[in-house]
């Protein structure tokens, strides 16, 4: 018989809760059926074939938006908003086209973006999230926006751009961009449901949540409970099946489409999908084939540096990728005494390092941690140590910490009960 288990600690495990009715793969708008390219074996063809691709998925896109809109595109230093931008200065006049950037100064998204930006002549908008003020109310209103088991202070960052714009604006997302070209396939598919479950849980599990045994647990609720119907089709890999319809589905698209405004996402247009479903397993593998499209549909841009390739051009050398990985890799022992910074990396700001200081993040997630003890499910001696461990460098909690945050801001906000199963 396959045990229950808890909501709230699946949601602590995974980072957001897998609710399975609403497991699928028809937000991916692909034909499955399609038989696209079959039997071609040429790198060529194949990569002409994306940029015909990619090309024409952009001049749609764009015909479908309002006239007079302003395009706020999230650019970063990955390949997803690169082509974004790429597709928007072919069908737009620059006037028309805002870049937005949240995180922290000297990350590689921050000045990748910033350079990218400048030498193009696009107006960019800066979000300096280190200065925030975390509040609990603001941020239980994020949730309740948000209306999704998933992280809140990241939704909160992504909502804080929507909320500056507002709702006249088209915002354009790469959602699922590198996911359907390949960026988290293995190298050898699994063989079985059961293995492609234990691989999927090991890619982003929590950090020192729970043990083997409790893991174990997890592989059978997910392998009794999971929606194999609906995420079987032929074009996907089990692998693929659980990373689309589960954890992108679930997880990614709450955080990256907001509510209540006008998302385009380019990357799941039937022209995208009909081609990116049946590229060879070979080549979609590390993103190779998607790397290849975008350096030759937008050759200028991809001479800057992308985080995809350490912060090298992405036309690098696998020998320069190395070096860059080598730099990125001292550098956060030259920043420590920055609070907000580490990894080059560093996606939104550096938890870690802003919890183990007065900040105001600390400050929040301790209040959010204290209110969470008050509902008698955790074992609060167990609460307290995980954050004096942290606080004391005895451990890194960061994840784990906040998932508990994100879990009490849910409770409050009504999307989550203590008692969800």
């Amino acid at each position: 018989m396959n045990k229950a288990i808890a909501g709230y600690e699946l949601y602590l495990f995974f980072s957001y809760l897998p609710r399975f009715s609403k497991a699928n793969l028809s937000w991916l708008n692909c034909d499955f059926d399609n038989d696209f390219g079959r039997g071609i074996d040429n790198e060529t063809w194949w990569v002409k074939e994306g940029v015909r691709s990619l090309k024409k998925t952009f001049a749609d896109e764009v015909a479908c938006t309002d006239p007079n809109a302003d395009h706020i595109v999230l650019l970063s230093g990955g390949m997803d908003s690169r082509a974004i931008l790429g597709g928007l200065l072919d069908n737009l006049p620059k006037s028309r086209i805002i870049a937005a950037t949240y995180g922290i100064p000297g990350s590689w998204d921050w000045e990748i973006a910033k350079a990218i930006a400048k030498k193009n002549g696009i107006h960019h908008e800066l979000f300096d999230i280190s200065n925030d003020r975390w509040n609990v109310d603001q941020l239980v209103a994020a949730a309740v926006r948000l209306k999704h088991p998933v992280s809140v202070h990241q939704s909160y960052v992504r909502q804080k751009v929507n909320n500056h714009f507002g709702i006249n604006c088209v915002y354009w997302s790469g959602l699922a961009g590198d996911s359907l070209a390949g960026s988290d396939l293995p190298k050898i598919p699994s063989r079985n449901k059961r293995e492609a479950i234990r691989r999927h849980i090991n890619l982003y599990p929590t950090h020192n949540y729970k043990d083997t045994e409790f893991q174990e647990e997890v592989i059978d609720w997910m392998f009794a409970g999971c929606p194999w119907d609906r995420l079987a089709r032929g074009k996907y890999l089990v692998d693929q099946q659980l990373d689309l319809g589960i954890r992108q589905n679930l997880l990614t698209r709450p955080i990256v489409i907001v509510e209540g405004y006008k998302f385009m996402t380019p990357f799941l247009t039937r022209c995208w999908t009909h081609y990116i479903s049946n590229a060879p397993y070979k080549w979609l593998f590390g993103l190779y084939l998607y790397r290849r499209v975008i350096q030759d549909s937008y050759p200028r841009l991809s001479k800057f540096p992308s985080t995809a390739t350490a912060g090298m051009s992405l036309f690098a050398s696998k020998g320069s990728i190395l070096v860059g990985k080598a730099i990125a890799k001292i550098k956060p022992y030259l920043m420590r005494s920055d609070v907000y910074r580490s990894h080059p990396r560093t996606n939104y700001i550096n938890w870690t390092e802003a919890l183990r200081h007065k900040t105001s993040l600390h400050n929040m997630v301790y209040e959010t941690l204290q209110d969470l003890k008050k509902r008698g499910i955790f074992d609060n001696k167990e609460l307290d140590s995980w954050w004096q461990d942290h606080l004391t460098r005895k451990m890194d909690y960061t994840t784990l910490l906040m998932n508990l945050s994100s879990l009490e801001l849910l409770f409050k906000a009504g999307v989550m009960s203590p008692s969800e199963g």
